[in-house]
């Protein structure tokens, strides 16, 4: 049976999503890594993660009294996800690409444009019926694709001088962060000394939200962090080359919340086994992560990843969301922030009504 182009197209775009997602699926093997102290790495007190087979100790639902030995994957080090280490493009990047390369195979090939350019390719004489489809599916998808290399590109750190602690927004003080290329720890606020926590959930829009309703969370910011450029736009961190991923930062009062709990929070709105996916979005930029700015928030974020180990062993699954030192942290564009809020979703404090991401 004879195959039309559109069918050619549509098995191109599943084949480049099979070999992305075999990809991940090819680094999600875990090994375990040490969680004892080692030398802090020269200017910094961290202890980085290494490949022995040390286990934590956790006390388990099932074992209230004696403590259970967990070994962890090594994703909660940030190891084993190449795919987030490399330039490797996004899916949306292998789609586009595969659109205009199959047009302009199709375009070549077409009859009446061949006839065209035989005759002398008078501009009078276009086939325009054969020809302006296939042009424009290129011109837009070769625009898109040069927007992700960030060809274009404009600042807008300026914009977000209306996303203040007044309206429960973190992100005109993170922009200051990032044009310093701080990684801030702590954040005076009226009196108040608050904590600054950075965490990745996938899609930030509805991350952000489910946030912005716990008790004792200040202000928020979504934007992109743990890549390899500075100040990246969404388009960019979309091709999936930066490897960054979305990101939320926030900054939240200790004496109400603690940090375990936040950490917590994340884990429920996520699949902590899935590895560069949640929900429907696939890609290194919807990573999962835990990005402690001190060396308490990383014990504990340790201990929140052994608990979540825990209650997934019984299933088998291996707990994938890393764990890596917060980073420069750069806030997304404007229309990002507060989507959903701004959306018309309650952001008041204890809401517990679904957050709907989408529409």
């Amino acid at each position: 049976m004879a195959t039309s182009r559109a069918d050619q197209k549509m098995r191109c775009a599943g084949a480049c999503w099979l070999c992305l997602a075999s990809s991940a699926a090819a680094f999600t093997a875990p090994t375990v890594v040490s969680l004892s102290p080692t030398a802090p790495t020269a200017g910094s007190s961290w202890r980085p993660a290494t490949r022995t087979f040390a286990t934590r100790m956790v006390q388990t639902d099932d074992a209230p009294v004696a403590t259970k030995t967990k070994k962890i994957p090594a994703a909660v080090a940030g190891e084993g996800n190449l795919l987030a280490e490399l330039p490797f493009p996004s899916i949306y990047t292998a789609f586009y690409t595969a659109i205009v390369v199959l047009t302009a195979r199709d375009l070549t090939e077409n009859v009446a444009i061949q006839r065209w350019l035989a005759d002398g390719a008078s501009f009078s004489d276009v086939p325009w019926l054969s020809f302006s489809g296939g042009a424009i599916l290129i011109s837009y998808f070769s625009f898109e694709l040069a927007r992700m290399a960030g060809l274009g590109k404009v600042e807008y750190y300026d914009d977000l001088s209306t996303e203040g602690l007044k309206v429960g927004s973190l992100a005109q003080q993170a922009a200051a962060w990032a044009n310093a290329g701080e990684v801030p720890t702590a954040l005076e606020v009226e009196g108040r000394e608050l904590a600054v926590a950075t965490f990745g959930g996938g899609c930030f829009w509805g991350t952000e939200l489910y946030f912005q309703r716990m008790q004792g969370v200040v202000a928020t910011c979504v934007g992109y962090t743990q890549g390899r450029t500075e100040k990246p736009n969404y388009a960019e961190v979309g091709s999936g080359t930066t490897g960054h991923t979305e990101g939320l930062q926030l900054i939240y009062d200790p004496e109400v919340v603690s940090y375990s709990e936040l950490c917590d929070k994340l884990f429920s709105t996520i699949d902590a086994s899935r590895l560069n996916l949640v929900g429907n979005d696939v890609g290194t930029q919807y990573r999962h992560g835990l990005y402690p700015h001190t060396d308490e928030q990383y014990d504990v974020a340790m201990d929140a990843i052994v608990r979540e180990q825990a209650r997934r062993d019984k299933w088998n699954q291996k707990v994938v969301t890393e764990v890596k030192r917060a980073a420069v942290f750069y806030p997304a564009e404007k229309y990002h922030q507060r989507k959903l809020q701004k959306g018309g979703q309650s952001a008041a404090k204890g809401e517990a009504k679904d957050v709907r991401c989408y529409g």
